[in-house]
Parts: C-alpha cells; sequence; structure tokens
C-alpha cells in the first residue's frame, strides 16, 4: 500500500515514475502513465507475489493441493486479464524487472497449455522489448526464452490451423513472431545459450583430463 500511494502521489504531481526501458528523450508509449495503470501494475506485482507464496505451500502440502486442484498460476492470469486492454502496455512498463522473470516462466506455462495465448503473446513481446538487455544478460532466463520461442511458434501455427482463415488476430501474431525484430532477438539468445553451454562442456572436459 506504501508504495502504490508513492506511485499515486507521483502521478497526481505529473512526475512520472522512473520505469525501466525508457530514457528522458524517447518517444512516450501509446497511453500516459495513470493511477490506473499503477495500480493494475500493483495487482499484477500482489498477484506474482501471491503465487510465489502459494507455491510454497503446495510443496509443503503437496498431495493435499493436487488432490485439491489448487492452481496459483491461474490466478496471476485472471488479474491480467482484467486490466484493460488499452491500459495493459503501461501496467507492464511499471512493473519493475525483478517480477520479470517470474511472469515469463507463467507466460511458458500458460502458452503450453493453450491459456489466453493471444493475450499471453502481447504481453511476452512488450517485455521482451523493454527488458532485452536484461534478459538476454541473464543466464537464468535463457533457457526460458528458447522455450517461449518454440511453444509460441508451435501453439500459435496449431491455433491457427484450427481456426482456418477466420483468424485475423492469430494471423497478426504469427507476423509478429516472424517479424525480424523478434527474429533477432530470439536468435540472439538462443545463440548466447548455445555459447555459454559449449563453454561449460569445455571446463567439464577439461576437469575430466585433469581427473
Amino acid at each position: 500500500q506504501e508504495r502504490e500511494a508513492e506511485f499515486e502521489e507521483s502521478v497526481a504531481k505529473g512526475d512520472a515514475p522512473v520505469v525501466p526501458g525508457e530514457v528522458e528523450g524517447e518517444a512516450a508509449p501509446a497511453a500516459k502513465k495513470t493511477v490506473e495503470t499503477v495500480k493494475a501494475a500493483e495487482r499484477i506485482m500482489e498477484a506474482l507475489e501471491l503465487h510465489r507464496e502459494e507455491l510454497r505451500k503446495m510443496e509443503e502440502h503437496k498431495y493435499a493441493c493436487e488432490g485439491a486442484g489448487k492452481q496459483p498460476a491461474r490466478y496471476v492470469l485472471d488479474v491480467i486479464k482484467a486490466v484493460r486492454s488499452s491500459e495493459l502496455e503501461v501496467s507492464l512498463l511499471v512493473l519493475p524487472f525483478p517480477y520479470v522473470p517470474e511472469l515469463l516462466q507463467l507466460f511458458s506455462s500458460y502458452i503450453h497449455q493453450g491459456l489466453e495465448v493471444e493475450l499471453v503473446c502481447r504481453c511476452l513481446f512488450f517485455l521482451l522489448k523493454i527488458h532485452f538487455g536484461q534478459i538476454t544478460s541473464n543466464q537464468m532466463l535463457l533457457s526460458v526464452i528458447d522455450d517461449l520461442h518454440s511453444v509460441t511458434v508451435s501453439k500459435v501455427c496449431e491455433i491457427r490451423d484450427v481456426m482456418g482463415f477466420n483468424s485475423a488476430a492469430l494471423q497478426f501474431l504469427q507476423r509478429q513472431i516472424e517479424s525480424q525484430e523478434n527474429v533477432t532477438f530470439f536468435a540472439e539468445a538462443t545463440g548466447r545459450l548455445e555459447e555459454k553451454k559449449k563453454r561449460r562442456r569445455k571446463r567439464e572436459r577439461a576437469v575430466l583430463t585433469i581427473a
């Protein structure tokens, strides 16, 4: 609540909160940050924190939770769905980067399950765009991005084939995925992952040789 109050005060004064991926002089996003977008970002953060806590509880009471069909990940998706479409990207822009890795992992799970693929892809592409440098420099995220690349392409193609030509939105997503920007991003991320794997294998071979 204290963080939300600070955000609201800065918005009321007209002082835009500092957000990752944005510097003075850059073109402003389609919509400006408002109290509502800040509140939406807060709700996403709270949902992620609740998801984290629920996962811990589920691990402690694994069998009881499995029997009850408890799925804390769905709550996060419901919170994102509740954000107005016009406010979604600005809300994600306000979201601090430490929440992004967990969100990317959830996106991978949602797409694997075919849950709200269009919405999830929209959020995914936007987060990749504004956090490109931090994501590609984080070794722990490269495998997640590699998985997102393959599952996103395959799932969108699968849904498109099922729905046939009455899928203008999915065709738009396909073009987005195949655009040079996204292809370049995934190629660079995958390349970095492979390079790190090669270096690790060399170190392992060196250790075996010494042994």
